[in-house]
């Protein structure tokens, strides 16, 4: 590590405090005259980073936002100054500890947090949220706030008890200078919100479940969100799997608990509303509860760093540390051999030698998450019930087929048969698609990563190579070799599993077999794919000259709206279909494509058309 600066700017360094991913902490001292002086942090970019005018950019964009926050739980930014072209932020000095490192305290000393006191964290980290949420700049404008990494290690609790919420470095705001790149991940895997993870856009709302995440963990002093993997984590996340809260929660309070699993819900409008509905739950509970304040906070943290460590004997008999525990990481043989394992696997990838599996291997390489099976026909699997339905996609077309799974919630296998002998199977839960597997070798998870750039063919027949040392799983072997980030893989496999019913959507005849209730069979955590936006993509793909055959042979339909227009948005098309529904009022297809003057405008139009009529928010005859 490089020598630690005698000054930054005007400041004289005290010592470093931490390193980061994009910048550097220092304790550091402003002198003056009289005697005056002054205990700040500074934050540094790092200089291998200084000369990246993005990144220059986003932490530049930090200190104009962070400076504008003016609120008793929000550490100040004090300035924003530069020390030989590198930028450089001064803020408040919070001496204290993180709630990561007291809770990492809590577990060395076995001293559990009282409920009492980390709903008063949580209740003042809302606070800070609520007003970020609701600040405005100095032309009066609302900033749009949202912080996007609420996590334990950003919750600062003073010696004096006060709580401040900290690092805005990832915050976005709606007249924000530097704009984020589309997908870029932003934030830690496990605090993360299910719609953060698949790229959706952001409302407080997301900073309400991450700090339900921190509650979550200082209640139980365990991680909520634990996996092997980063994959699993986000696929956690992305399902607001509340498993180990249900299991390891049996010692909190029941109120509290339902206050906290209100923020984890995976749709946000199951949630509380705002930071500030839940911090007023909080405040009420707090007050049926005791009523703690800054003094009790204070008088806790002191007691936890000044006990001492547990010895052997004691620990015998208490619960032993797993993965999933916030004291460190676990000692089973279990995570050293997999550790082993990946460096096993590494080594063969650059060395591009392996004792695994050959590189033929690739024409077999699983297509979905996390699944070893390869992608089979129905032939290969054994023989199948008689269908609970069955037809021809010429009379019901693959829209109106799978629009109509999609809101009745249904739940089992649908078989598609296109032409060439194309075979895709699809399964379902509720209404949405949790697993596609396909004939086609181009639609293969591994060949779709190429396809898109993500890959190159010899790094992907390399990684299959060494897949045995990570369970089997291309998506596991991929992150794990560090080819792809674990948020890329999953929102690639989500585009991967979308695009092959994206794919059904354009088919223009074949055949389908439904079976009601049939369960997935294979070993995989479900994507829950989104079957509206689904309909939504594989409207606007419709090909040119199938949607004019069809105007064609409907040119003299007359049009009229047969569903309300509210559920719309959930296409995922904008306002366009809103649009094409309030002209759908008497008037015939043929007189509506006359007012159009454009040739992809007119396509646009019957693409979005067409969806309507087949999902039955128009009739047409």
């Amino acid at each position: 590590m490089r020598p630690v600066p005698v000054s930054v700017g005007k400041y004289q360094v005290i010592d470093r405090l931490a390193v980061g991913g994009m910048a550097e902490l220092f304790k550091a001292k402003a002198s003056g005259e009289h005697g005056f002086a002054k205990v700040v942090v500074l934050k540094k970019i790092l200089p291998h980073l200084a000369a990246d005018p993005t990144f220059v950019q986003m932490f530049m964009d930090e200190a104009r936002l962070t400076a504008q926050l003016d609120h008793p739980n929000i550490v100040h930014v004090f300035e924003l100054g530069m020390d030989a072209d590198t930028p450089y932020i001064a803020m408040q000095y919070v001496d204290g500890i993180d709630v990561l490192a007291l809770l990492r305290e809590c577990a060395r000393t076995q001293i559990r947090l009282p409920a009492q006191l980390a709903a008063l964290i949580a209740r003042d980290t809302l606070d800070a949220l609520d007003y970020a949420h609701h600040a405005v700049g100095a032309d009066g404008q609302a900033l749009g706030l949202v912080h996007r990494d609420v996590s334990p290690g950003n919750v600062l609790v003073s010696r004096r008890g006060d709580v401040k919420l900290t690092d805005f470095g990832i915050a976005r705001a709606i007249e924000r200078n530097h704009k984020t790149e589309a997908g870029m991940l932003k934030g830690k895997y496990g605090y993360m919100s299910p719609e953060q993870v698949s790229g959706a856009e952001l409302d407080g709302r997301s900073d309400v479940f991450a700090l339900g995440i921190v509650l979550a963990e200082m209640a139980m002093a365990r991680r909520l969100f634990s996996a092997p993997s980063d994959l699993d984590v986000l696929l956690m996340v992305r399902d607001a799997n509340l498993e180990r809260l249900e299991r390891y929660a049996g010692e909190v309070p029941t109120e509290l608990r339902v206050i906290t699993e209100k923020a984890l819900q995976r749709r946000v409008e199951d949630r509380w509303q705002s930071a500030g509905e839940m911090r007023d739950a909080l405040t009420g509970w707090l007050h049926r509860n005791g009523r703690p304040d800054a003094r009790d906070l204070a008088a806790f943290v002191a007691r936890v760093q000044a006990a001492p460590s547990m010895d052997d004997s004691a620990v015998v008999h208490a619960p032993q540390p797993e993965i999933a525990t916030l004291s460190g990481p676990a000692t089973q043989m279990s995570q050293a051999r997999a550790i082993h394992e990946r460096r096993v696997a590494r080594a063969e990838f650059i060395a591009g030698v392996s004792s695994g599996a050959p590189d033929e291997v690739v024409e077999d390489e699983p297509s979905h998450d996390v699944a070893i099976e390869t992608d089979l026909g129905p032939q290969e699997r054994g023989p199948r019930p008689t269908p609970t339905e069955a037809g021809d996609l010429r009379q019901t077309s693959p829209l109106r087929l799978l629009h109509r799974l999609t809101i009745e919630r249904a739940t089992g296998l649908l078989v598609l048969e296109g032409r060439a002998g194309i075979l895709k199977e699809a399964y379902f839960g509720v209404g949405d698609p949790q697993f596609v597997s396909s004939n086609v070798t181009s639609e293969r998870f591994g060949d779709f990563l190429v396809a898109q750039g993500a890959l190159t063919p010899q790094a992907l027949a390399r990684a299959v190579s060494v897949m045995p040392h990570f369970g089997g799983r291309l998506a596991d072997t991929l992150v794990g070799l560090g080819l792809v980030r674990a948020i890329d893989a999953y929102r690639l496999l989500s585009q991967q599993v979308s695009a092959k019913l994206i794919d059904v959507c354009t088919w223009p005849k074949g055949r389908y077999r439904w079976y009601a209730g049939r369960a997935n069979p294979f070993q995989v955590k479900p994507l829950h794919l989104d079957g509206f936006r689904i309909l939504g993509a594989g409207a606007t793909a419709l090909d040119v000259a199938f949607v004019d055959e069809w105007a064609a042979a409907h040119e003299r339909d007359r049009l009229s709206p047969a569903r309300p227009a509210a559920t719309l948005p959930d296409f995922g098309l904008g306002e366009a279909p809103a649009r094409v529904h309030a002209l759908a009022a008497g008037t015939a297809v043929g007189d509506v494509l006359a007012r159009v003057r454009s040739a992809d405008a007119r396509t646009n139009f019957l693409r979005l058309l067409y969806l309507l009529i087949e999902c039955e928010y128009v009739s047409a005859g």
